[in-house]
């Protein structure tokens, strides 16, 4: 396996390469409106991006509330997926949600992965809900050490 450093966004080249790789998961596979996929929480998040062979490959963003942080716009890249790179990311978000005091972390984890998270100890709470026309879950871990 390829090595992969996963690792926070740091100035606009970073960011605009986790926003490339949003756009091309989210915008163009998946459908969603790019006014609904980049919003206000951008600016204020910790954002993670993946990289290999010095290519993003992968991204996620962490935001912070509290006692209760969330996970969201995981994405990676069509080549990457089911190589480890999900799981490096949400590990990478998940340390940085408990350095920050996080004890529980939430997310709205599109039905199709919500294995993928379960395996990461995720529950998920309530009902299928529709989220930018898309299934999700309402999926929580405690990470009180």
């Amino acid at each position: 396996m390829v090595d992969i450093v996963v690792r926070r966004v740091v100035g606009d080249i970073d960011m605009e390469a986790a926003k490339s790789i949003r756009m091309e998961v989210f915008v163009q596979e998946q459908h969603v409106p790019e006014e609904e996929e980049m919003d206000e929480y951008d600016d204020t998040a910790i954002h993670a991006i993946a990289i290999s062979r010095g290519i993003v490959i992968g991204t996620g963003r962490l935001i912070l509330g509290g006692l209760e942080a969330k996970i969201g716009r995981m994405a990676v890249l069509q080549p990457e997926r089911r190589s480890g790179v999900g799981s490096l990311l949400i590990e990478w978000l998940e340390n940085e949600a408990i350095k920050n005091g996080a004890v529980v972390i939430a997310l709205h984890a599109q039905t199709y992965v919500s294995d993928f998270y379960e395996k990461h100890g995720y529950t998920s709470e309530g009902h299928v809900f529709f989220e930018a026309g898309i299934e999700h879950l309402l999926m929580r871990k405690k990470v009180i050490l």
